[in-house]
């Protein structure tokens, strides 16, 4: 008779542990879908760009140049994409042995120059028809939020002082973004721009003609919200031309920002973004000067997915 109890007691234990452990995982789904915020739509894509650290419009005979960085190394982390949306093959160099860790893929025909010992850590493919893709798509995201209104918004940061973006400031659009105009900019080295957002927040800072696109500060997040939901789109010009210059000189600040500039010239200098460098325009692309592009992190939302994708799938297992 004690033996029958004991067994029934050590059961009704596992039983119970086993009970609990349900409990845990329920709650903890539950708790993902009840305090993450939720709102109507997603927000901008960037679709199958997300995958890239830049990608270069690459229209003409233009050359899309890296060279060594003091500050990083490799200098890109992330895959490098070079389109020829207009006549022309854009040629990569790849200088004072630079390192891209990444893809180098080409739209159309392979033209590397590159001096020293420069080079990637993945492969280099021709006829990437991807490469063009993602940039027409971008090219369309950059015009389409470019014609929204947004709340009107001038930046103006002294030397090691910060402005505060709030995400929720913003003018929300249909698709789930809150959008700021940007109607004058004065960002010099030293200071910071912070960006505050949730991880489900999407800002789009829009620079339409006659605003200065001098990028010389650090621009940092809070909240949660993270680089490839924050898009500063330099939307002015069209057809790959005469759009305004994209410039960084931040004194090796680092910038967790996502940059789109389809029709103006892009000369990165010794900034680290954290995020992605999209355009390029019918000019050459630079980055030197101790400049560099880190590829962020999934987002938290992203890494949700899987864990419930990764729960749902236990639960089949054992079943």
């Amino acid at each position: 008779m004690g033996l029958i109890v004991e067994g029934m007691r050590v059961m009704n234990i596992k039983h119970f542990s086993f009970f609990r452990r349900g409990l845990v995982v329920s709650a903890s789904v539950v708790c993902v879908f009840v305090f993450l915020p939720i709102r109507a739509n997603a927000g901008f894509s960037l679709g199958d760009a997300s995958n890239y650290a830049v990608l270069f419009e690459g229209a003409g005979n233009h050359n899309f140049t890296v060279n060594s960085s003091a500050n990083l190394d490799p200098v890109i982390q992330g895959n490098v994409g070079i389109g020829n949306l207009s006549n022309g093959t854009a040629t990569v160099h790849l200088n004072n042995a630079v390192t891209v860790a990444g893809n180098l893929n080409f739209a159309g025909a392979i033209s590397l120059a590159n001096s020293g010992t420069g080079h990637n850590t993945g492969s280099t493919n021709a006829n990437v028809s991807q490469v063009n893709t993602d940039l027409i798509n971008l090219n369309a995201l950059s015009a389409t939020l470019g014609a929204e209104a947004g709340t009107a918004l001038a930046i103006s940061i002294g030397n090691n002082a910060t402005q505060t973006v709030n995400a929720s400031s913003g003018t929300l659009d249909g698709s789930g973004n809150d959008v700021f105009t940007i109607s004058s900019m004065s960002f010099v080295a030293g200071s910071t721009l912070q960006i505050s957002g949730s991880a489900s927040d999407f800002v789009v800072l829009n620079y339409g003609a006659g605003v200065n696109t001098h990028f010389s500060g650090a621009i940092t997040l809070s909240g949660g919200i993270t680089p490839d939901h924050v898009l500063i789109n330099i939307f002015n010009g069209a057809n790959l031309m005469a759009g305004d210059t994209l410039l960084t000189a931040a004194n090796n600040a680092d910038q967790f920002v996502t940059y789109l500039d389809p029709n103006g010239t892009i000369t990165i200098n010794s900034v680290t973004i954290h995020g992605h460098l999209f355009g390029g325009d019918s000019s050459d692309m630079q980055i030197t000067s101790n400049g560099g592009v880190v590829v962020p992190e999934p987002s938290s939302y992203a890494l949700v997915g899987v864990g419930l994708l990764g729960l749902l799938g236990l639960r089949r297992r054992k079943k």
